[in-house]
C-alpha cells in the first residue's frame, strides 16, 4: 500500500507570537473570514507536496544537513494586508521584510530538492492569518482596518517539516521533526 504525506517545510512562530498574532486574527468579523488556528500559524519555506511514506527518512536527512550551514537569525513583520484586493479578496498575511539570512535558507532547501532553481532577488515572508469568505467580506457594510505599519520581531532558531492533515474536518500542521539552526 502506497501512504502518501502532505508536508512542507516551514519556520515554527514562537507560541508568545502566535497568541498575539490570534488575538489580531479574532477582532475580525468570524462571518467573512476564516482564521489560520493559532497552532498552525507559520511561515512556509518550501511546499513539498504529496511524498511517500518511504521518502520521509531522506526528506529529514537532506532538511537537517541544509539546517547545519546555517545561524539563528531574526524575521521581521512590518504590516497586515488584504490580499489580492478589495473587489478580490483572498487572505489576510503578516508581512514581513526580506531577508538575506531567510533567502539563503530557502534556497538551500530548494538546492535540496529542486534539480534547477531560479535565482531570486528576495523572499519576502508572510504568514497567513485568514481566508476570505469573498461574498460575506464583499457585504460587509465596514469592512476591518488592518495594522498596515507594525512592527514584530520573531527569533528563527528551528526549521521544521510539517505534515498537513485534515482532522475532523479542520487542517491541522503538524511537525514531524524540528531541525534546530546553530
Amino acid at each position: 500500500m502506497n501512504i502518501t504525506r502532505r508536508l512542507f517545510i516551514g519556520i515554527p512562530l514562537s507560541p508568545p507570537f502566535r497568541k498575539r498574532l490570534s488575538r489580531e486574527i479574532h477582532q475580525w468579523p468570524k462571518e467573512a473570514v476564516l482564521p489560520t488556528a493559532e497552532e498552525n500559524l507559520h511561515v512556509t519555506l518550501l511546499f513539498l507536496g504529496f511524498v511517500q511514506e518511504d521518502q520521509v527518512p531522506s526528506i529529514c536527512a537532506k532538511v537537517g544537513e541544509a539546517c547545519k550551514n546555517f545561524e539563528s537569525f531574526e524575521l521581521f513583520f512590518t504590516g497586515i494586508k488584504l490580499l489580492d484586493n478589495d473587489e478580490h479578496p483572498k487572505m489576510i498575511w503578516l508581512t514581513g521584510e526580506a531577508s538575506e539570512e531567510l533567502k539563503n535558507l530557502r534556497e538551500a532547501m530548494e538546492k535540496k530538492f529542486s534539480a534547477f532553481i531560479t535565482e531570486k532577488k528576495s523572499y519576502r515572508p508572510h504568514v497567513t492569518l485568514a481566508k476570505i469568505k469573498k461574498q460575506k467580506w464583499l457585504s460587509l457594510s465596514e469592512k476591518p482596518k488592518f495594522k498596515e505599519q507594525t512592527s514584530f520581531v520573531e527569533p528563527v532558531d528551528t526549521v521544521c517539516i510539517f505534515e498537513s492533515l485534515s482532522l475532523d474536518g479542520k487542517r491541522r500542521y503538524e511537525p514531524i521533526d524540528t531541525f534546530a539552526l546553530q
